[in-house]
């Protein structure tokens, strides 16, 4: 076991703890996984609340053992069972102030649906927040505290792996986390014993990693160890790392590793180590993406579809669309949940009787998940790291493969949009077009007309800016040399998640470098997916059934698409910019 200073590894957390204005009735907002932001709280995990008027406005944390059950005017308590008699049990305190809180979840605390209720300065929150409380259910700490990108693992001589300081085959190296299970002593001092958890398995690139101990720190409450060898040959900045326990999966983090523990490199393009540097420093980064292709591609950099098509349907049907109908018609269709699209389309019955096959069929392609456009966004980030990880966590390094970030994408995450002028321009074989404001810093247009996807047409594309009030006057092109196939997609119409997956593609593109995707929703609206990074020239990857795990048992997609951060253009002002192709093949899947 190895020992690290709480202090340090809780730090970037706590830099992160908004300065919010005290009410006075504090409330919460969200209570989570205090490494991976996940919801299922684990027995004797260290969690994170936030809110307003939690705690004192400077941040009052713990110096010594016991944990008391009041810090800073701060107490939590959890009830758990619904049997009459159920009793509040105090939460040791870990840390206190006003925008968040963090204590330790009892290892007595019953599994299943529990309520924590919050008090400070003898005024308790208005109403109990609901958890969800498991046996297991692990998250990673990473370095800028978003739960994605560079993790904090340690050698033996408790040094962090960085870029510059790398991890190789063969090192033993420490993921440090919180979320393994209970203990039978008490939760308020470091464990007197460190049993391992059974179980743990511990995956790197897409490697199983022997793990040699899984178990409490000998440093902290609430927080794991979990020790492994880093397999043999695997090299890249951002390896993916995950941990599974329990039969649930951590979240992914990265760790940097390269022959003889120097300097790392990647091939694939990933974020430039010289810019997360920058971000994990502190400093703030300012970033460009610009793209043109199918909309379900784009809206993960913040395309909002739902500004064009609410006044198309509603002018198509002749009846107003509301906000949250057309979100169950989008979400429908994507997921080709041809139940959930009638029952969305009931209210609107008698209006698309009365329409004519052409009008129907305008109404089908509105909601075609096919329909191309374009996007551009420009940001600051506030808390550059959630940006840089972000990419980090997307995107990793050749021959391996991440989930998908469920919550935090590139400009949905915390920043301030840049002003690059009152619209930009963006020409090519698609077409002539004007991109609007959306919202600060990001612009979109929705082609109207042809093409119609999944590839963008062949060509040289330009988008043009005048310039505004955060950035000068700037062009940047593309050139779209050929397209990636899919060669043996016709084979692949359901997913067995408990074997590998071999897929199979040409490339008549120059040559590059690919990503290999699949997702799936759940009936709550989330999902899951993954996405694997490849050479394009090598023309097949087999996902490993670990990473196939990850996506929910429903009707989904799968793609293969050219590396989105294939290339890197320069804008006046900007730290980090990339124009990217959204061409893509892809197909409806089932997993099961």
């Amino acid at each position: 076991m190895k020992n690290m200073n709480w202090a340090a590894m809780l730090g970037c957390a706590l830099a992160a703890i908004p300065a919010i204005a005290q009410p006075n009735t504090p409330f919460v907002f969200n209570v989570a996984n205090s490494a991976s932001y996940g919801g299922n709280i684990a027995q004797g995990s260290l969690f994170v609340l936030y809110g307003v008027s939690l705690g004192p406005t400077g941040l009052v944390q713990a110096s010594s053992f016991p944990l008391p059950a009041q810090l800073g005017g701060t107490a939590v308590a959890v009830t758990s069972g619904s049997a009459p008699g159920s009793s509040m049990v105090a939460c040791p305190m870990v840390y206190s102030s006003a925008g968040a809180v963090a204590a330790i979840l009892p290892s007595n605390v019953l599994p299943g649906s529990a309520m924590l209720t919050l008090t400070y300065n003898g005024v308790s929150t208005p109403f109990p927040l609901s958890v969800n409380v498991v046996a297991s259910a692990v998250g990673l700490y990473s370095l800028g505290s978003s739960g994605l990108g560079p993790g904090i693992f340690t050698a033996a001589d408790n040094s962090v792996k960085t870029f510059a300081a790398t991890a190789q085959s063969g090192d033993i190296v420490t993921a440090w986390a919180t979320g393994l299970g209970p203990v039978s002593g008490p939760d308020d001092v470091v464990p007197s014993t460190f049993p391992n958890f059974s179980g743990v398995e511990a995956f790197v690139g897409t490697q199983p990693a022997n793990v040699i101990y899984a178990g409490r720190s000998g440093c902290c409450v609430g927080v794991d160890q979990i020790s492994f060898e880093i397999p043999a040959g695997v090299t890249g900045c951002y390896v993916p790392v995950a941990v599974r326990s329990g039969g649930t999966f951590s979240n992914f983090v990265s760790i940097a590793v390269a022959n003889g523990g120097g300097p790392c490199s990647d091939t694939a393009p990933t974020v430039p180590v010289g810019i997360m540097n920058k971000a994990m420093a502190g400093q703030p980064v300012k970033a460009a993406a610009l793209a043109a292709g199918p909309v379900s591609v784009l809206q993960g950099l913040g395309f909002n579809e739902r500004l064009y098509l609410a006044d198309t349907l509603s002018k198509l049907l002749r009846v107003k669309v509301s906000p949250e109908d057309l979100a169950k018609l989008l979400r429908a269709e994507q997921t080709h949940n041809r139940r959930a699209l009638t029952r969305a389309m009931f209210k609107y019955a008698a209006a698309w009787k009365k329409l004519s096959p052409a009008a129907k069929a305008a109404v089908q392609a509105a909601l075609n998940s096919k329909q191309e456009g374009a996007v551009a966004g420009f940001g600051q980030f506030g808390t550059p790291a959630v940006l840089a990880e972000a990419l980090g966590g997307l995107f990793p390094s050749e021959g391996t493969c991440a989930t998908l970030p469920t919550e935090t994408y590139l400009w949905t995450s915390p920043r301030i949009g840049l002003d690059a002028g009152s619209s930009l321009t963006l020409s090519g074989p698609a077409g002539l077009w004007t991109l609007a404001p959306a919202k600060p810093g990001l612009y979109q247009v929705l082609f109207s007309s042809t093409p119609q996807g999944p590839n963008l047409p062949l060509g040289t594309y330009s988008i043009i800016g005048a310039g505004g009030r955060d950035l000068k006057a700037f062009s940047v092109t593309l050139n779209v040399a050929g397209s990636v196939v899919w060669t043996n997609k016709a084979a692949i119409t359901s997913v067995d998640r408990s074997q590998p997956l071999t897929v199979t593609w040409s490339d008549t593109a120059t040559p590059g470098y690919v990503v290999v995707g699949g997702y799936a929703f759940w009936d709550t609206g989330r999902f899951g997916g993954f996405v694997c990074t490849e050479d394009a020239s090598i023309g097949s990857f087999t996902i490993p059934s670990f990473i196939l795990s990850l996506v929910p048992a429903a009707t989904g997609g799968m793609f293969i698409s050219p590396h989105p951060l294939s290339h890197q253009v320069t804008i006046p002002g900007v730290d980090l910019a990339y124009f990217m192709d959204g061409s893509n093949d892809s197909r409806s899947v089932a997993y099961h």
